[in-house]
């Protein structure tokens, strides 16, 4: 046997199993985290072996999988048969292995691997084809449901998971409706918002707004006072754009060359600053968020850096004459002038040791002359020179009096029209749209508002059929709840679901993505001080509050156990990832479809004594009913796993499984061994279970009597 392959087989016809074994075995790791993986659930690196740099997943022996093998019979099914449909899978695979065409088998697989770089990566099949790790998951998680009980008593303080229990006992037919009004009454809502914005974004001269602001009819002479705005307005966007097109025909040159920047950082520059105007416009003015990404911005900017060109040209030519004019009387070559007379002064001898030192020095300043003068000419000598590249930048035909008159220009247009002159392209547009009277906001937003009345009145409606059936859901809830609680150990308890409205009401309903509808939902949980339920004092004698603060752990798994009987799919509905997200949105009515197996990890932790017992029982109840109807189910119901340490559920088990982690002499690993315990196995396991290592003798004669008073319970009649 393949110590590296761990199985675990829950039985083809087994109600509820128990899976046991010692504190770290890997109970949860087996059972619940594998069942997650293998249905599309979030994998950790920590799982799984990382492969060698640069390999992908190999699907060979030494690849790390999980795979999982479930008979399906109706209603599950058919379920499955149409969503493959839906992925363009043929329903046919799952016959492949049974004749029976009343009976399929799907068999998942999803192989595991982690690159050197820690990203984990995967291989999906269903039915040995290959798909997609989304589509694995939204096939198979609907079909299981793994109830942590920290995560289920986590959610019960969430308000949109306790409305998720709640609507499980809901018609489907109303959670889509309400879904699907609510979805309309948003995009309603943000039509309105949108045509709302766009009137109050339209910018109106100050004399005008008054008139036209409120929607009023304007005179003659309005009219011919807009006419004339306007081609006011065109005229000047017209100069505007010629201007900007010259700019960008006389730096053509500049612009195809890439970026020129002062700086070499290639953050500064006419050129980037060149680009910026091209690609802004008048138009586009009427369309930015941002000042500083329109077309005045850029034309400042553009100015700055003409000025700066033209300070760095005065700054070539003062270098250039501090370093070869013959007029300053501080150049560098003047300098060199005077350095020659002065050591022409210092001897007239045509020989000997002072001669020669002269006469070295003569030949030095001649090479200094020489740099002197190439430095000079880089300077000013030549089409490449600095200055000659400085005043080709800043010599294009476009003077800074030309670009200073268009911004005085602007400026002065919308002090004209009272606005600021950022706005002023905006207000050219809003003129012509008034005069053309086409004004898309006023035209269209009184329809809009009619469409969110009517969205928001069917939406309403929505809510409020939602409401009434949560209502009598929660009532139906609450006094099944409260009748099963003593059996569990909770005498004079009482479980109440309250329903609240949100802020705003129907009036105006809560259309977030959050939950479907208006309501709130409290689980309450009060202990009467007098436990005599005929007490006519009863009112009064009674404490507690919402159950997420004052129940303690026992009582929250308690309580949850109990939902679950009354209201099965509940608990599920909340600590089932899948089925709280948006792709799983049912698009039949079969949403309520019970899974083929729960996953119960601990759900008794934190009870003891006759609790325990009790919920072992209510385990017990839920497997052997199908779920939509309280049917015995002849092996095509629902099947109950529950991970546990309570040797009363694992008496009652229709069958029992161990998990035993264990050193391997062939192995330098911690393998884990599950297998199937029955008879004096089973009772040996039941005892470990009740009493340690303490009086074995005695501990298998309890569990022995656990065992017959467990058969003895499951001959009962199903409450």
């Amino acid at each position: 046997e393949d110590t590296d392959i761990i199985q675990l087989d829950f039985g083809p016809d087994a109600c509820l199993v128990a899976v046991t074994g010692e504190s770290g075995s890997g109970k949860s790791l087996l059972v619940s985290k594998a069942i997650d993986l293998v249905t599309g659930g979030k994998a950790l690196s920590s799982l799984v072996p990382s492969l060698p740099s640069g390999e992908g997943i190999l699907e060979d022996e030494n690849s790390s999988y999980v795979e999982l093998t479930v008979n399906l019979y109706e209603p599950h099914l058919s379920s499955i048969s149409t969503n493959l449909q839906r992925f363009g899978i043929d329903p046919s695979i799952l016959f492949n292995e049974q004749p029976n065409n009343h009976i399929g088998r799907l068999h998942l697989k999803r192989t595991l691997g982690s690159s050197n770089s820690g990203r984990l990566k995967s291989v999906c099949r269903i039915n040995g084809k290959h798909t997609s790790l989304k589509t694995l998951r939204q096939i198979s998680a609907p079909l299981f449901t793994c109830v942590d009980v920290g995560a289920a008593s986590a959610a019960l303080g969430r308000p949109a998971s306790r409305l998720s229990m709640l609507d499980r006992g809901v018609p489907d037919s109303l959670l889509r409706n309400c879904a699907r009004s609510r979805d309309a009454y948003k995009e309603a809502r943000k039509r309105t918002e949108k045509l709302r914005l766009d009137l109050e974004s339209r910018v109106l001269p100050s004399s005008l707004q008054a008139s036209v602001g409120n929607n009023a009819d304007i005179d003659e002479e309005q009219v011919k006072l807009l006419e004339h705005w306007v081609d006011e307005l065109d005229s000047f966007e017209t100069r505007l754009t010629r201007f900007q097109e010259s700019v960008l025909a006389q730096y053509d040159e500049l612009l195809s060359d890439g970026p020129n920047t002062r700086n070499g950082s290639g953050k500064t520059g006419i050129a980037k600053i060149l680009q910026k105007l091209r690609n802004t416009t008048w138009e586009g003015m009427q369309r930015i968020e941002s000042e500083d990404d329109s077309l005045l911005t850029n034309l400042l900017d553009f100015r700055e850096e003409m000025k700066v060109m033209e300070t760095q040209l005065v700054s070539a030519h003062s270098a250039y004459e501090s370093l070869a004019s013959l007029t300053a009387p501080h150049s560098a070559l003047v300098a060199l002038e005077n350095t020659r007379k002065l050591l022409y002064g210092i001897s007239s001898d045509d020989g000997g040791p002072l001669f020669e030192t002269i006469e070295k020095t003569h030949e030095l300043l001649n090479g200094v002359e020489a740099s002197l003068n190439d430095c000079a000419r880089s300077i000013d000598g030549g089409s490449d020179s600095l200055i000659s590249t400085l005043e080709n930048m800043a010599f294009v035909g476009i003077s800074i009096e030309e670009v200073d008159g268009i911004i005085a220009d602007w400026n002065a247009l919308a002090r004209k029209h009272g606005i600021s002159a950022y706005s002023l392209p905006n207000c050219h547009m809003s003129i012509r749209e008034e005069l053309d009277g086409n004004v898309e906001a006023l035209k269209f937003l009184p329809e809009a508002e009619e469409d969110q009345r009517i969205a928001r009145e069917d939406y309403s409606y929505a809510c409020q059929e939602l409401a009434d059936a949560r209502m009598d859901v929660s009532s139906e809830l609450s006094k099944s709840v409260s009748t099963i609680l003593p059996s569990l150990g909770l005498e004079g308890s009482i479980f109440q679901v309250q329903l609240s409205v949100r802020p705003g009401g129907l009036e105006n309903p809560y259309y977030g993505p959050e939950s479907t509808g208006v309501d709130i939902a409290d689980f309450k949980l009060f202990h009467q001080k007098n436990v005599n339920r005929n007490s006519k004092n009863a009112e009064g004698n009674e404490y507690g509050g919402n159950i997420e603060t004052v129940g303690s752990s026992g009582e929250k798994s308690r309580v949850l156990l109990a939902i679950e009987t009354a209201l099965p799919g509940s608990i599920g509905s909340t600590c089932n990832s899948f089925s709280n997200s948006a792709e799983s949105m049912p698009i039949q009515s079969d949403s309520n479809t019970p899974p083929i197996s729960i996953i119960y990890d601990e759900i008794d932790a934190h009870v003891g004594g006759r609790a325990a017992v009790t919920m072992a029982k209510l385990l017990a109840d839920q497997s052997r009913t199908n779920q939509s109807g309280n049917i015995e189910r002849p092996g095509n119901g629902g099947q109950i796993i529950a991970i546990t340490h309570s040797a009363s559920l694992a008496a009652i088990a229709d069958r029992h499984i161990v998990v035993e982690r264990g050193l391997n002499s062939g192995s330098t690993s911690l393998p884990v061994r599950t297998y199937v315990v029955d008879g004096s196995s089973r009772r040996k396991e039941i005892a470990r279970m009740a009493s340690g290592d303490l009086a074995s003798g005695e501990a298998e004669t309890f569990a022995d009597a656990l065992i017959r008073d467990a058969l003895l319970r499951k001959e009962m009649p199903t409450s």
